[in-house]
C-alpha cells in the first residue's frame, strides 16, 4: 500500500474537520475523494502533506509513518501536492514556475531539469508556446496546467490534486482530466479531490465519499454510480452512462 490513513482526525479552531477517517491508495491507482464544499476534502490532502498542525491518527506513506513530519521532508519522500487555487509565482515565467517543482530533488543537474521540463510540457496543450510568458497573464485553465506540470517535476510517487477543475470551462476540464489519466499511464499514482464527481469517477479506479468530515462510502466507480444517495447528492441524480 503506497498510502494508508487510519483514524485521521484534523481540528481547526472551530472544531473537528475530519472525524477519524480511513483511506488507502495503492501504487498505480487514481483514487477520487468526492464530496460537497466544506466536507473536509482539502483538509485531508493538507493533513497528508503536513500542512495541518492539529491532527491525530496515522498516515503511512511507502511504509513510513509521516504524521508530524515537516512538509519538506514529506515532499522529499516522493509526495507532491497541487493545491486548490494553483498558487503560481505571478512574476515568473511558465517555464520557471514548472522548474520550481524540482526544487526538493537533490543531485539533479540544471541540464537534466531543463530536459525534464521539455518532457513534461509535451503533455500540456499550449504550454510550450507560453514557456516565456509570465504566469500572471495566463487564463485559469493555463494556470491549472502549469500547476499540475510543476507537481510532476517533483517526480512524485504520489500526486495530490486538489480541485483541478475548479472554475474552468467545460472544454478545459476535459483537457485537465485527459492529462490526469496520462499522468497515471506514465507511472504516477494520483489522489484526486474533486467536487465534480462525474469527472472524478470517470477517471478513477476507486472512490471515497466524504460528508461533514466522515467517510460515508467507498468503492469502485460503478458501485458509487449505482448508489442512490451518491447519484442524488453528487451526480445530479443521473445514473452512470459509461
Amino acid at each position: 500500500m503506497l498510502l494508508e490513513i487510519k483514524g485521521l482526525t484534523a481540528r481547526y479552531n472551530a472544531g473537528d474537520v475530519l472525524k477519524g477517517i480511513d483511506l488507502s491508495v495503492e501504487e498505480g491507482e487514481i483514487v477520487a475523494l468526492i464530496g460537497s464544499n466544506g466536507a473536509g476534502k482539502s483538509t485531508t490532502l493538507r493533513s497528508i502533506s503536513g500542512l495541518v498542525a492539529n491532527v491525530s491518527g496515522s498516515i503511512t506513506f511507502g511504509g513510513m509513518p509521516i504524521l508530524g513530519m515537516k512538509t519538506g521532508a514529506i515532499a522529499r519522500l516522493g509526495l507532491a501536492h497541487v493545491p486548490e487555487g494553483r498558487r503560481l509565482f505571478p512574476g515568473l515565467t511558465v517555464r520557471d514556475n514548472i522548474l520550481l517543482g524540482a526544487s526538493n530533488r537533490s543531485g539533479v543537474s540544471r541540464s537534466q531539469m531543463e530536459r525534464e521540463v521539455d518532457e513534461v510540457m509535451d503533455l500540456f496543450p499550449n504550454l510550450k508556446r507560453l514557456a516565456g510568458v509570465y504566469a500572471w497573464t495566463l487564463s485559469g485553465g493555463e494556470m491549472q496546467m502549469v500547476a499540475v506540470a510543476r507537481g510532476m517535476m517533483a517526480k512524485p510517487k504520489l500526486l495530490l490534486l486538489d480541485e483541478p477543475s475548479l472554475g474552468l470551462a467545460p472544454m478545459i476540464v476535459q483537457q485537465v482530466f485527459r492529462i490526469i489519466t496520462e499522468i497515471r499511464s506514465r507511472g504516477a499514482t494520483v489522489l484526486l479531490v474533486e467536487q465534480n464527481a462525474n469527472m472524478a469517477l470517470s477517471v478513477a479506479d476507486r472512490g471515497y465519499v466524504l460528508e461533514a468530515g466522515t467517510l460515508l462510502l467507498s468503492g469502485k466507480p460503478e458501485e458509487l454510480w449505482d448508489n442512490d444517495h451518491v447519484r442524488a447528492a453528487y451526480l445530479g441524480g443521473l445514473a452512470a452512462t459509461a
